[in-house]
């Protein structure tokens, strides 16, 4: 299997092991660039792993919930490292490089290039939260989330 191949099974296997769970060990906090302004909340990151990649030496790995209050949305934005998401609750909108957005459920995943730009990044429920499990493959020390000029 590929590095992406193992990258995509480790997901997987997080998600089902974690089942949602909303108390899982790890630091909570939140990141710029990451709070929400449509629905006046901000999205709650918490790290719940670092780890590096020993199969890619100068990479580190970071296993990552994010919690999007209702109706909270994100600006324009950027990922200096590889994003794979998968939805655990609720259903988000992603735009990615300007195209129409897509509509994410429970159970289903998409994954983002480094760089790539982010541009619509929004819970789509005015009532219900939504969480996002994400697994982030980056430089050690890179910050989870980059403004978009």
């Amino acid at each position: 299997m590929s590095l992406r191949q193992d990258i995509a099974v480790v997901v997987t296997l997080t998600a089902v092991a974690l089942g949602g769970c909303a108390d899982a060990p790890g630091s909570a906090g939140t990141h710029a660039g990451e709070e929400g302004h449509e629905g006046g909340g901000q999205a709650r990151v918490t790290t719940l792993l670092t780890e590096p990649l020993g199969a890619a030496p100068g990479l580190e790995a970071r296993v990552l919930t994010v919690e999007l209050p209702p109706g909270s949305s994100s600006p324009a934005h950027r990922h200096p490292g590889q994003i794979f998401a998968y939805v655990l609750e609720g259903t988000v909108l992603t735009g990615l490089d300007g195209q129409p957005p897509v509509r994410y459920t429970q159970g289903q995943t998409w994954s983002e290039a480094p760089g790539q730009l982010h541009s619509v990044s929004r819970n789509e429920s005015a009532t219900a939260p939504a969480k996002l499990l994400v697994f982030f493959v980056t430089e050690p020390g890179k910050p989870v989330v980059e403004p978009a000029p």
